[in-house]
């Protein structure tokens, strides 16, 4: 998860030393109390708010951790690196922002400080992190509120597993965010056909990652797209999840790739799709600049980021399923600006919240698909619509967008005889005709 924007406009965030400093000593302070959770009416003194739903998040990278708590700086200039980050793991989780919405459905965005490769790299440490901001969190939202994973949380805690058993002492709610996150992926998507007078039936996906979130990705366009290709290093998990699709009769063509070191190869497969979607998590870029050709357009869901953003006007890198909150007010930027734009994940924490009749279930371990249809059917009624096409803070003209996807119409004639024959099985008669 990003904490700040990159570029000139990065100020737009800003806390003053001396404040960032109280309000760390804050909400060290709340960490520290011996009490199981704090009266609603201290919270909403001290934070203005009473939060219904906490979302947690990490540090990226270090630049992250001194824009939020900026009297770091000359601490870290004084005592050295390796002092310094010894003082600066015994910090607690802290509140980072606060989330107002129209709806009254109010959240917090807390964080931990530690970075992305540190969690990744000793699993037992991150788990008792997480559970930190667990406790954190409970402590300032009512019984029942939904506490949501961001960035690498919902890996380093088997996808919320881990904390079941701490959330259920706190009595909270964990969710880890995929539903969200494949609602808001799969809605980029559509819309993106539906702007480009593309059947949606026609469109030819290619997927970077075939971790839990690029295998949900291709179950739930499987059957409802005419191609999808799989991308991964790992040439086993690439069969299992084949052979997991080929169980449900679809005509969907799969085809697979193991992505290593074939520029020339990994360049067809963009050119011969419409959409890529970056889905794994890797503290490294899953691309570089130069294995991405001309008329491209890839959703990078990838946190941290795997796809670089600095390309050409003809290779378009969006942020990964954006949705937006009717009349969010939020101060911290993500990464791609401040406004009504949230991640899928947050936009889960936030429905959950809002679903006073309870149709909506939190994501624990697996996503499930019923209650992600449940999702798709009633997002709009709580407040929550598709977000802006955005490559960080910048909004990608929509023209672009069709440009690119109407280059590449004719890749509907690349399906394979036997999809044409499933359209006939079906009788989507007008499809054929489109062909």
């Amino acid at each position: 998860m990003q904490f700040y924007k990159r570029g000139g406009s990065r100020k737009t965030w800003q806390r003053g030393p001396v404040t960032s400093f109280l309000f760390l000593l804050r909400d060290a302070i709340i960490f520290l109390l011996p009490i199981k959770r704090l009266p609603r009416f201290i919270v909403k003194a001290l934070l203005g708010i009473n939060p219904e739903f906490i979302f947690f998040v990490h540090a990226r990278r270090s630049e992250d951790i001194y824009v939020a708590l900026p009297f770091l700086v000359p601490i870290r200039r004084f005592l050295g690196r390796t002092l310094f980050l010894k003082i600066l793991h015994t910090f607690p989780p802290f509140v980072l922002d606060t989330i107002r919405t129209e709806s009254g459905i109010d959240g917090l965005v807390i964080t931990s400080i530690f970075l992305s490769e540190t969690l990744l790299n000793d699993r037992r440490f991150a788990l008792k992190e997480g559970v930190k901001g667990l406790f954190f969190g409970s402590k300032l939202a009512p019984k029942k509120a939904i506490f949501g994973l961001g960035g690498l949380w919902p890996m380093v805690t088997r996808r919320g597993l881990a904390l079941e058993h701490y959330a259920k002492s706190r009595d909270i709610k964990v969710t880890n965010g995929h539903c969200g996150t494949l609602v808001s992926l799969v809605l980029t998507i559509k819309e993106l056909a539906k702007l480009s007078d593309i059947a949606f039936e026609e469109m030819k996906i290619a997927i970077l990652g075939a971790g839990r979130m690029g295998t949900n990705l291709a179950r739930v366009l499987y059957g409802k797209v005419a191609a999808i290709t799989l991308i991964d290093i790992n040439e086993t998990r690439l069969n299992k999840v084949e052979e997991k699709l080929r169980e449900m009769l679809s005509g969907t063509d799969i085809q697979k790739y193991t992505n290593r070191n074939d520029t020339g190869e990994i360049k067809e497969i963009f050119a011969t799709n419409h959409i890529g979607v970056c889905t794994t998590s890797n503290i490294r870029r899953v691309l570089k600049p130069e294995q991405i050709p001309g008329n491209t357009i890839i959703i990078d869901d990838s946190r941290p980021e795997g796809i670089p953003r600095q390309l050409s006007h003809d290779r378009i890198v969006l942020e990964g399923g954006l949705m937006k909150i009717k009349g969010i007010k939020q101060k911290y930027d993500f990464g791609f600006g401040i406004g009504e734009n949230v991640f899928g994940c947050l936009a889960e924490c936030f429905l959950l919240a809002a679903d006073k009749d309870k149709i909506l279930k939190p994501t624990l371990g697996e996503v499930d698909f019923d209650n992600f249809e449940k999702m798709i059917s009633v997002y709009g009624q709580l407040g929550v619509s598709i977000g802006d096409f955005k490559c960080q803070d910048k909004i990608i003209n929509k023209e672009k967008l069709i440009s690119i996807l109407k280059s590449k119409t004719d890749l509907v004639a690349t399906i394979p005889f036997k999809n044409i024959c499933w359209l006939l099985k079906i009788g989507d008669i007008n499809q054929l005709t489109a062909a």
